[in-house]
């Protein structure tokens, strides 16, 4: 029992003064109904009607804290998708198996779960999540749904902790704990970081590894009657229960959905770990065993009185766990956004609040480094009524700038923001960008579409809101919805004539064929960016989408990617500098799919389309920054392409990454020789 599992008790219980979250007393997420364990009303889910507040209290606990951006969730297991609803806070990951830099949803699983913990909030789009400003850091140990070891799990969650994760779910279980599992949860909680899994998924009395072990959350799933979910296992080392059955969340190529079958527990411990999540961050101040306390104290006793194999100590209550941590001597709330870029070669500024006991005189710092330097540090300037001025220092174009916070208070305690300061910052690109082009495709812009030979009148690019084509499964064929945020709806898609309600062609023959307007580009080094989908049906021969660009308004093309079926939305993103060979100021680009022959089922969609000027963009394959290609460029790509990942903006190698994969291989070997050459 937990009793005999976690160590350390915070002491005094304090209640805060609750804030209101939102501007309403319901986000404004259009499917919040489907999401019962947030709040449960009694609404029916999948033919079972649920018990009003058999829920987590989500809307209590965002009156009194919506989270802040200062806290890494890392989920553990198949890797995850950079959902609308969290893509912009999705932290560049590790696989332990195969590619380590391919952390995509290989199950899916995990993006299920992400959208449960961080899923954006009150954005009038999909699903709210219960800390809507945690980052999230993704680490696959597994390849596919279950092909993993207990050997990579830890490897997993020894480097989450190692690269700034504060809470860690690790969405796996195992019934062989190995030492070198329990030597891992052992690990997370030495460094400070709450470690949650699931109990097991096989509905025994067997609960799975690494839950199982001490220091790790062991999480059962409830229904929306609080009762047990018949899958999830029970036993001995159960500490907590949350909802997990028919939970609606994030799913692959942003849409939304329920999770697969069999997976409650996982989902249930997403809702601990979210809940976790919300109570570190607006406490900084405890430790990992202090947050688990707080779970346990504050949790909604299920079955029989106190703790029990079924529930553990009750079912996750988010309103109760805040109200009952105490608050910390200072916290620091954003009253601007943090910026995602700044411009180069000048100062850049925004201004926070330190909320709390009162900050000691001149201890409000702004501790920062450029690339691999080291850290510098500098007062914030006070403005009065707990705000501070911070002002980051210029930074060269194409530079990434690392930084965090803190501050003391009146009674000594110190605060960094974010929590783990020093392995994690937050980060900024420095580059002066400006939008020439940008398509969401929900007013005509004036793309050209046509058919060349074939049977493929009813196939070709249309503008309309896409629906999935009948007779197939919605995540076949054409997309079942845009890729644009914010409630939009139209993209251009193949095979779905106007005319018609529902999908009910494809490609055939072809090509068919979608143009740009020409775009007007200047002399700077631009970038291009669109969302795009293809599906093939692996009947007959391979099909394909290509796409390609023109930098003459159409007269010749180059070949961007030959893209392979995905059944998914995919962004893409490239600089006309990638291509040195080609010159010209009109750009057009160009998606072309054909099924020829007509021997398989054919479709493709793109939206999000995007072209913008950077006017100080690195001189690719120039380590030296002289601004030309030499032999001492020349001399040092042999070492780069045989050393470590290049990070970018953190060493010379970073200028031969031409095509920004953030490692150097014989493509951009092949590029630089292009560029050096002067072909």
């Amino acid at each position: 029992m937990v009793a005999l599992r976690f160590f350390g008790l915070m002491g005094t219980i304090a209640v805060f003064v609750p804030r209101l979250a939102f501007a309403q007393p319901i986000p404004d997420d259009p499917e919040f109904a489907k999401q019962w364990a947030l709040q449960n009303t009694g609404q029916e889910v999948e033919g079972q009607a649920g018990i009003a507040d058999a829920d987590i209290d989500a809307l209590g606990a965002w009156k009194l804290f919506d989270g802040a951006p200062n806290l890494v969730v890392a989920i553990i297991g198949r890797g995850i998708d950079p959902h609308l609803e969290f893509a912009d806070r999705l932290l560049e990951g590790h696989a332990i198996i195969g590619d380590p830099f391919n952390t995509l949803d290989t199950c899916p699983h995990d993006t299920h779960l992400a959208g449960i913990i961080a899923a954006a909030t009150d954005n009038a789009l999909g699903v709210a999540g219960l800390h809507s400003q945690a980052s999230i850091l993704p680490v696959r140990v597994l390849d596919g749904c279950q092909q993993g070891s207990e050997a990579s799990t830890a490897e997993g969650i020894v480097w989450a902790v190692d690269h700034g994760a504060d809470v860690i779910l690790a969405a796996v279980q195992f019934f062989d704990g190995t030492q070198v599992l329990a030597d891992a949860v052992t690990y997370a909680l030495k460094n400070n970081v709450v470690l949650v899994a699931p109990a097991g998924s096989a509905g025994n009395n067997e609960v799975a590894f690494p839950a199982a072990f001490d220091g790790c959350v062991a999480v059962t799933a409830t229904t929306n009657q609080d009762g047990r979910s018949g899958a999830s296992n029970f036993g001995d080392e159960v500490d907590l229960s949350a909802p997990g059955k028919n939970i609606w969340s994030t799913w692959n190529s942003d849409g939304y959905g329920y999770q697969l079958s069999n997976r409650d527990t996982a989902s249930a411990s997403a809702f601990v770990t979210g809940v976790a999540a919300l109570v570190r961050s607006f406490a900084p101040q405890l430790s990992a065993t202090d947050v688990v306390q707080v779970l346990l104290d504050s949790a909604d006793d299920l079955g029989d009185p106190g703790w029990d194999q079924y529930f553990g100590f009750g079912r996750i209550n988010a309103r109760r766990a805040l109200e009952m941590t105490p608050p910390p001597a200072l916290r620091f709330e954003y009253v601007d956004p943090l910026p995602m870029t700044i411009a180069p070669d000048q100062t850049n500024s925004f201004i926070v609040r330190i909320v709390g006991e009162g900050v000691a005189k001149g201890s409000a710092t702004l501790t920062y480094r450029i690339g691999v330097s080291g850290f510098t540090s500098t007062p914030l300037t006070p403005l009065g009524d707990d705000l501070f001025l911070v002002e980051l220092p210029a930074v060269s174009c194409e530079s990434v700038l690392e930084y965090f916070l803190s501050a003391e208070g009146i009674g000594g305690a110190v605060i960094t923001d974010p929590l783990n300061a020093g392995k994690t910052g937050h980060t900024v690109l420095a580059r002066q960008t400006s939008v020439l082009f940008e398509d969401d495709f929900e007013v005509d812009r004036e793309w050209k579409t046509d058919v060349e030979g074939g049977d493929a009148t009813q196939g070709a690019w249309t503008r309309v809101v896409p629906a999935p084509t009948v007779g197939q499964p919605p995540t076949m064929g054409q997309p079942p919805y845009d890729r644009s945020p914010d409630a939009k709806s139209h993209c251009y898609v193949t095979g779905q004539p106007q005319s018609l309600p529902d999908a009910m062609v494809d490609v055939d023959g072809g090509p068919v064929r979608l143009l740009s307007p020409v775009i007007a580009i200047g002399d700077n080094e631009v970038e291009v960016s669109y969302a795009r989908w293809f599906y093939w049906s692996g009947a007959g021969t391979e099909d394909f989408l290509s796409v390609g660009f023109s930098r003459n308004g159409g007269l010749s093309w180059t070949v961007v990617e030959t893209v392979s079926s995905t059944d998914e939305w995919v962004t893409h993103t490239f600089r006309l500098s990638d291509f040195p060979d080609v010159a010209g100021d009109q750009l057009r680009l160009l998606f072309s799919t054909s099924d020829e022959p007509n021997d398989s089922f054919t479709e493709a969609a793109i939206d999000e389309f995007r072209v913008t000027s950077i006017s100080c963009a690195v001189l690719r394959g120039d380590t030296n920054d002289d601004g030309v290609i030499d032999q001492t460029d020349y001399r040092l790509m042999p070492d780069c392409m045989t050393g470590p990942a290049v990070v970018h903006g953190e060493d010379a190698c970073d200028a031969f990454d031409f095509d920004r994969n953030r490692r150097i291989d014989l493509a951009d070997f092949q590029a630089f020789q292009r560029v050096f050459e002067g072909d």
